[in-house]
């Protein structure tokens, strides 16, 4: 379900001065989202909420007789028999193969599986952890491009575990905050070494602005300049088809400086490139070759060289972690990452 569009009520009801102050209220008197006025309220450190905005919150929730809603607390805190993953793309095929790992495991259990797709944007997340904050499932598996463990502390604050999906090992200091991962840098150098092993010497690599490219960046790049090679780094916005055909329109331009091969941030951005090098007229791999990460299920049809991240098994050990912090005293222990193995796909394309 694509919940983005469903506003929280409110985190908390009235206050003894005015019991029908609500978040909604505070958000329409200081002119900004419901969304800020949680995050704010909630006391998360966010810095997508300026500080002239957070000031002009407090003031209103001040002069507004706003204080939480203890007892609606106490009823977020019942069991809900839900587990919510937030994605930014549910388009994008990576991401069912995760929610149905986290399925897989959930359902057995007796729980049930929420999506709330993020659109990959910072006020998508904020809105997801407004959403959550109404107690709308007892755990979150997440994948969050923006927000940081300041701004989730507010979630862990309210009792709900939430496991990340990220691109290398995070610490969460005290808090009930895990992760589950593969270490994307690593696995990034692992295709750069195999695509130097094939020859190559002029290897572009097509990245998105956010998510887990920085650290697939830094493992290519490591590897091209242990090799004498000069990184060749091309970004555009999103991990998306028209996203890596622009890219590659962008690299076919230079005409006979173009590289022999390029690696892309995701199978995504492969698809589109592979189309903008046979559009020109290019043979793959035979005159370009292309590589990708992920391996989602249209990786193998097409031939495509690729990373396999195990979608499906990060997503059934996410629910695994969510289900032991869901035992008695399993918000005690501090947050912990657990890293699976990739592993590189080698066919036509490169």
């Amino acid at each position: 379900m694509r919940s983005s569009t469903q506003t929280p009520r409110s985190g908390g009801g009235g206050e003894r001065f005015n019991p029908r102050t609500t978040q909604k209220d505070i958000a329409l008197a200081a002119g900004v989202s419901q969304a800020a006025v949680s995050l704010v309220l909630n006391k998360s450190e966010t810095p997508s909420v300026p500080d002239a905005t957070r000031a002009r919150i407090l003031k209103f929730a001040g002069e507004m007789g706003y204080q939480p809603h203890h007892p609606a607390r106490m009823l977020r805190r019942a069991r809900t028999m839900a587990l919510a993953c937030v994605v930014p793309d549910i388009t994008n095929p990576f991401y069912p193969g995760l929610v149905r790992g986290v399925q897989s495991v959930a359902a057995p259990a007796g729980y049930d599986v929420l999506m709330f797709d993020t659109d990959g944007r910072e006020e998508g997340e904020a809105r997801a952890v407004s959403w959550l904050l109404q107690g709308r499932a007892d755990g979150v598996v997440g994948t969050f491009f923006h927000l940081r463990v300041p701004q989730l502390s507010t979630l862990a604050g309210q009792s709900v575990p939430i496991v990340r999906l990220e691109s290398r090992y995070k610490a969460a200091g005290d808090l009930p905050i895990d992760s589950v991962y593969i270490d994307n840098a690593e696995a990034s150098a692992a295709m750069t070494r195999y695509l130097i092993e094939r020859g190559h010497r002029r290897i572009a690599m097509i990245l998105a602005e956010v998510g887990p490219s920085r650290q697939r960046a830094l493992g290519y790049a490591a590897v091209m300049r242990a090799a004498g090679l000069v990184p060749d780094v091309v970004t555009d916005s999103r991990y998306s088809e028209e996203s890596g055909a622009r890219a590659m329109s962008e690299i076919l331009a230079r005409g006979r400086d173009r590289p022999t091969a390029v690696f892309c941030a995701n199978d995504m951005l492969a698809i589109g490139a592979m189309v903008s090098a046979r559009s020109a007229g290019l043979s793959v791999p035979d005159d370009i070759a292309i590589a990708g990460f992920d391996d989602i299920p249209a990786a193998k049809l097409l031939g495509l060289t690729t990373v396999r991240q195990p979608e499906f098994d990060l997503g059934a050990l996410a629910a695994r972690t969510l289900l032991e912090r869901l035992q008695p005293g399993g918000l005690n222990s501090r947050g912990q990452s657990r890293e699976l193995k990739f592993e590189v796909m080698t066919r036509s394309s490169a």
